[in-house]
């Protein structure tokens, strides 16, 4: 699995359609009257309506708020989601506004995710009268269900309101691989129900890769990324990037619905992406920022490989990345051991014509060895090969090629490994055509540190997807037949439930790899490698308290220690998901002093980013020093809810990492 919790659930959808419409110019009669007309969802409350006119010689604007009710309006209050097996209540609020008074029938019903406690009430509305129903409902499987209400007011009128309540399952996802042996001339295997054995319903999802693509499994790294969950600049990028080349894959694979998918996909990454940019053109992990010479490149890279593709990457901004890169290496200083991301910026500018070929042969030729990474060693190879200095890159490829063992396993400015490096080995020595990189046995290496490595980084997928497209031709497998149907392409998703048999009818053995992820129904213990994290409760005037019993409007204090045990520097990422009755009360963090009441607080750490989600808590903090992180929630639906685990990971070393157990919090009434 990979790149930390494997992505948890979409956020929570609202719980009604918003209430939204644009006309677009509307031309008006020979009486100067424009009619315009669109449906309401189910709404009560006040709509502001807004017009602008103009002819050739004026202009004019006029807004209006419009109240919208029914007879008997009714109104919902329902948690934002909940978690399989939790236990809520939606609370309905009837109140007679006009029309004739007396008997009320409201009917529910609910799709098969809910469970309703109570389907049917029957009430008496007097003039003006207000009424509420808590209706019990209990969260059986994943999904965004919805209850459909419809009121029967006194006079027989019936009026239908829907809202959703969203069920998702917030505990870590996992991953789990299989390889299956086909052996030529009919060898069969059957997929069936237990793909998705001990696994929470709805949570699962699988991939089927067949053939050449099986070598590095490229289906489930693409899931894996797309799952990913957290979003700064690098991971957006290493996200969108193998999307410019798998497409077909993607698409197979329901990833980017619609015709348009990919596009909006990656463009959408790309607008993301600009927005860290500076106005000198170099871009920020979280924010617009500079100094991360490595991130530079490597998002400017991107951003070449989308022009190349046909994307549109605006001009100027394009232009001034690359004006960033040239500046850096023009100051770039003298090194020993070292020299990533000039490397990685000389390839790139290359690419792009603009670098001087006289720098290429100064670092081939004074300072090849001296480059610390055997990914820069190919990158300047890479370059070296674009301006047809072959001897020079065959040189390069070598040295990188011969490379092997990691220098480091601590901090990396290039957020790299050798699992990353040896795989840009081979993308970039495949793309430039050299033969001094032995294809055969970097692949071979890549394939066997995938299959001992339960999680891997954004960084290790993207670069291992980019060095199976350089290595494929064609993927096409003809020679697998699903359920006696020839296999369309090699890859195809697996769908719970689904049951299918696999034959091989060609003349030579085919491997396949079956790669399964969802929540399990056994959430892991609580523990780590290389970090400890603990959760605590505490009330606002700093007595520590168990959440497994709350008041409703409660407000509470969570404080996260994280214990460092290895001393090396990490990008650490702060994950603690909010069982459904909590939401986060003050969106910031808490330090000290922040808050007069509040003056008990430990000493808190700077985090490089925090995100306060409906749904949970994000922060990424870098160091290697204990650390403690604080904020508010708040306990706002009663009911019984799952509280998942609390976790910390390096996510650019991702087998590095920690979680607290999960629990149980339960929310009262005052």
């Amino acid at each position: 699995s990979g790149g930390g919790a494997l992505g948890a659930s979409p956020a929570p959808p609202p719980i009604e359609d918003l209430v939204a419409f644009f006309s677009g110019v509307v031309e008006t009669d020979a009486d100067g009257v424009a009619k315009v007309s669109f449906d309401l969802p189910d709404f009560n409350g006040t709509v502001r309506l807004m017009a602008t006119g103009w002819t050739a010689n004026a202009v004019g604007s006029v807004e209006k708020d419009v109240l919208v009710r029914d007879p008997v309006v009714v109104s919902v209050s329902a948690p934002r989601f909940l978690s399989p097996g939790d236990e809520s209540r939606v609370l309905v609020e009837l109140a007679h506004a006009f029309g004739p008074v007396g008997e009320t029938k409201l009917v529910l019903n609910g799709d098969a995710e809910l469970t309703l406690g109570e389907t049917e009430k029957t009430i008496t509305l007097g003039e003006g009268e207000q009424v509420r129903l808590s209706i019990p409902v209990t969260a059986q499987t994943v999904g965004d269900p919805e209850i459909r209400m419809v009121t029967t007011t006194p006079d027989g009128k019936r009026l239908t309101k829907t809202v959703r309540l969203p069920v998702r399952a917030n505990d870590p996802m996992i991953a789990r691989q299989n390889r299956i042996p086909l052996v030529a001339d009919g060898g069969t295997f059957t997929i069936d129900e237990s793909a998705f054995a001990g696994l929470l319903p709805g949570t699962g999802r699988a991939s089927l890769v067949v053939g050449p693509l099986a070598t590095f499994d490229t289906a489930g790294m693409l899931n894996q990324l797309d799952l990913y969950p957290y979003g700064c600049t690098e991971q957006t990028t290493s996200r969108a990037m193998p999307l410019l080349y798998y497409s077909d894959v993607a698409k197979s694979l329901g990833l980017v619905p619609g015709g348009n998918g990919i596009e909006t996909r990656v463009n959408g990454a790309i607008e993301r992406i600009l927005s860290n940019q500076t106005g000198s053109g170099a871009f920020g992990l979280w924010r617009p920022s500079s100094g991360d010479f490595w991130l530079d490149a490597y998002v400017t890279d991107f951003l070449s490989r989308a022009r190349q593709a046909g994307y549109d990457v605006p001009d100027r901004a394009f232009e001034a990345a690359l004006s960033n890169l040239r500046n850096r290496v023009s100051y770039a200083g003298d090194f020993d051991d070292g020299g990533e991301a000039l490397a990685y910026a000389l390839m790139v500018l290359a690419r792009e014509g603009s670098a001087a070929i006289g720098d290429l042969r100064y670092y081939a030729d004074a300072k090849g060895e001296a480059f610390g990474s055997s990914l820069a060693k190919a990158q300047l190879g890479a370059a070296l090969a674009l301006y047809g200095e072959q001897r020079r890159a065959d040189a390069m490829f070598r040295m990188a090629s011969a490379e092997t063992g990691e220098r480091t396993r601590g901090w990396r400015g290039d957020y790299g490994t050798t699992l990353r490096d040896t795989a840009g080995v081979l993308t970039l020595g495949v793309e430039a055509g050299s033969e001094a990189v032995d294809a055969k046995r970097l692949t071979a290496q890549i394939a066997d540190d995938f299959a001992e490595r339960k999680y891997t980084s954004t960084q290790e997928k993207v670069w291992t997807l980019l060095a199976a497209n350089a290595l494929l031709k064609d993927a096409a497998t003809t020679s697998i037949r699903v359920n006696g149907t020839a296999m369309d392409g090699s890859v195809l998703e697996v769908l719970d439930g689904q049951k299918l048999t696999l034959e091989n009818t060609g003349e030579e053995a085919v491997s396949a790899i079956l790669t399964t992820f969802g929540v399990p129904t056994e959430p892991e213990p609580a523990g780590g490698n290389g970090y400890a994290i603990q959760r605590t409760y505490f009330t606002m005037e700093g007595d520590e308290v168990s959440p497994e019993e709350v008041a409703r409007d409660t407000r509470l204090v969570v404080v996260l220690d994280v214990d460092v045990q290895r001393s090396a520097q990490a990008r650490l990422m702060v994950d603690d998901a909010l069982p459904a009755g909590f939401e986060i009360d003050n969106p910031s963090l808490l330090r000290a002093g922040d808050i007069a009441s509040l003056d008990w607080l430990p000493e808190t750490a700077n985090a490089q980013h925090a995100e306060f989600r409906s749904d949970r808590f994000i922060a990424a903090v870098d160091g290697a020093q204990d650390f403690s992180l604080a904020y508010i929630v708040r306990a706002i639906s009663p009911g019984v809810f799952h509280h998942p685990a609390a976790l910390v990971e390096d996510m650019y070393r991702p087998e590095f990492r920690a979680r607290t157990t999960v629990g149980t919090v339960t929310v009262v009434e005052e």
